[in-house]
């Protein structure tokens, strides 16, 4: 997006402005922290590396890559100088979470792949003309694609703002319109999308960690809060298509799929929460609540004579259409059926310790090739370079662009897991070749507890309103809802119990945590700089979408807060 030479000024002011503000900031943080009386004195300093990035990407107009490397820059040296950690945990705790990020930013690059070969082969023209088909008029393609297949694909693990900004900008959407959709249709479901794994991680760590976390109820709580987010960020993708106008005229489609969507998780893990038996496997949830989303929209146009359209002479024939959407009908297929738990197991455990490495003292990972989403999207490329007929100029041609492309979006996806994983361990101690927490030191000096802690001690019983901000926080650090859910269990636990929450209660504030952990998608940097990068957008669009999506975010996340009060104090 080309600026004048007033907004160009105005953008240099605002960015001056802003790099002398997070100087300032930074002064101050260091000045409470050297006379630190308390843990609350070192909240702004642990804050500090988030608002780094923050102001970077939204007012600098820096790349989220770049402020992922400045990010991990900052957080290392605040993690080794000001919170009593050792270089070599620092230094290991981000090669293990740039690792274990293997499981997001391999499936970008992935899916940038797999995208760009469909471009190739003219099959995103065809799903272009399918789609347009389907439902009627721009704002309600931006539903259907954002809302119901967006999540509809994130469930099945397929990432977005890789995958949509080309099919939408053949579609006939400006750049901005399709890097907002792309962004904001990674998760309109919150925690279901990748198969649950928000949910179901989080729920594993927890029993290792002496804080039991039933999946099932760590679901409902999460669903309870959906009719409101989800039809949320269908006017949110309306508003940033075509502003209020959009807003009015397709009110009543953004209600209907919002609804519908949210309906369906809610009424599945209901089903599930009430009678105590998982008739519905969560790793489908997501993918039955986008399918009925897309169904709703179909339906409410079919009902709405002014809406339909009559099949273009160009309208591809059924061979053709099936041949266009061959990839995401093999990926589809295949999530399905690696989703199956016995399936999923036995593919985990096939290469046995092979896939088990150790990172730094007991710290191991396991990469579990088989199971993981990537090395199916993979599959699905390599089979459908037969299925849509691709020759091999068309494959050289879409590999030498996905090879100039796929570096800056999986970095910026590994680097934020390294920065969530640094101030995870931040104060933490190898001792007998283990690394520990020591109670004398950890509870002071470990970065996430300070955040956690000191929002507890100033909000009071009031924490329960603003317990969802560490969500969106974490989340945009992490680069993921799942790294923030699993990194601020033990704070959001221990500020639970600190201000007498019960059991019910505290997974009621812990759903509203994942929640905006779900929200968080639409700012975070790593994903804003993927579906730029995917269309060859300039790096100053990531601060203009930056921008306009931190106010999306901060009022769901607001939104979210009152619900947790007004459940919380209702015992729901």
């Amino acid at each position: 997006m080309e600026l004048s030479t007033g907004e160009t000024l105005k953008q240099k002011t605002i960015s001056a402005m802003s790099l002398i503000l997070l100087v300032i900031i930074g002064l101050i943080a260091l000045i409470l922290a050297f006379f630190a009386q308390s843990v609350s004195w070192r909240f702004l300093l642990a804050l500090y590396p988030l608002l780094v990035i923050l102001f970077g990407v939204a007012f600098l107009r820096q790349s989220g890559l770049t402020m992922a490397f400045a990010g991990l820059i900052i957080t290392m040296a605040l993690a080794i100088f000001q919170f009593g950690t050792s270089t070599e945990v620092a230094l290991g705790s981000s090669v293990y979470g740039f690792l274990k990020s293997f499981g997001i930013s391999i499936s970008v690059a992935a899916t940038m792949l797999m995208i760009f070969l469909m471009r190739e082969a003219g099959a995103l023209a065809t799903v272009s003309k399918v789609i347009k088909q389907q439902v009627v008029g721009e704002e309600v393609q931006a539903l259907y694609i954002g809302i119901g297949f967006g999540s509809f694909l994130t469930s099945l693990g397929v990432v977005t703002p890789a995958l949509f900004p080309p099919l939408l900008v053949a579609m006939g959407f400006t750049p901005i319109s399709a890097i907002a959709i792309a962004v904001l249709g990674y998760d309109p479901t919150t925690s279901f999308s990748l198969l649950s794994i928000p949910i179901t991680l989080p729920a594993e760590v927890g029993g290792t960690i002496g804080i039991p976390i039933n999946p099932i109820e760590f679901a409902f709580k999460i669903a309870i809060f959906l009719p409101l987010i989800s039809t949320g960020f269908a006017f949110a993708i309306l508003w940033l298509v075509g502003g209020k106008p959009s807003m009015r005229k397709a009110a009543v489609p953004a209600i209907v799929c919002g609804l519908a969507l949210a309906l369906a998780c809610l009424g599945t893990v209901s089903l599930d929460y009430f009678s105590g038996v998982e008739y519905v496997p969560l790793r489908i949830v997501g993918v039955i609540a986008g399918l009925c989303a897309m169904i709703s929209l179909y339906a409410y146009q079919k009902l709405n004579p002014q809406a339909t359209r009559q099949k273009a002479a160009d309208y591809p024939s059924r061979n053709e259409i099936f041949r266009s959407f061959s990839p995401w009908i093999i990926l589809t297929m295949s999530a399905a059926v690696v989703s199956v738990p016995q399936i999923g197991k036995w593919l985990s455990d096939v290469l046995g310790g092979l896939e088990k490495i150790i990172i730094f003292a007991d710290q191991i990972i396991d990469f579990d090739f088989l199971s993981q989403i990537y090395t199916w999207i993979f599959v699905a490329i390599l089979l459908s370079i037969f299925t849509l007929r691709m020759t091999r100029k068309q494959v050289r041609n879409a590999a030498s662009f996905w090879l100039k492309r796929f570096l800056g979006p999986f970095l910026a996806y590994s680097l934020y897991f390294s920065i969530a994983f640094v101030m995870a361990n931040s104060a933490k101690t190898i001792e007998g070749g283990a690394l520990i927490a020591p109670p004398a030191s950890y509870n002071m000096l470990n970065m996430n507890v300070i955040l956690g802690s000191t929002l507890a001690a100033v909000f009071g019983a009031g924490y329960i309103f603003v317990a969802a901000s560490l969500g969106l926080f974490g989340a945009v650090v992490g680069g993921s809802e799942t790294s923030s859910n699993v990194l601020f269990l033990k704070i959001q636990n221990t500020a639970a119990n600190n201000i007498g929450l019960n059991d019910k209660g505290f997974m009621t504030v812990y759903g509203s945590h994942a929640v905006a952990g779900g929200i968080a998608s639409a700012i975070t940097p790593a994903k804003i700089n993927n579906a730029v990068v995917t269309i060859d957008e300039k790096h100053e669009t990531e601060s203009f979408i930056m921008r306009r999506h931190l106010i999306i975010a901060l009022l769901l996340t607001i939104a979210t807060g009152i619900l947790t009060g007004i459940f919380v104090n209702l015992n729901i």
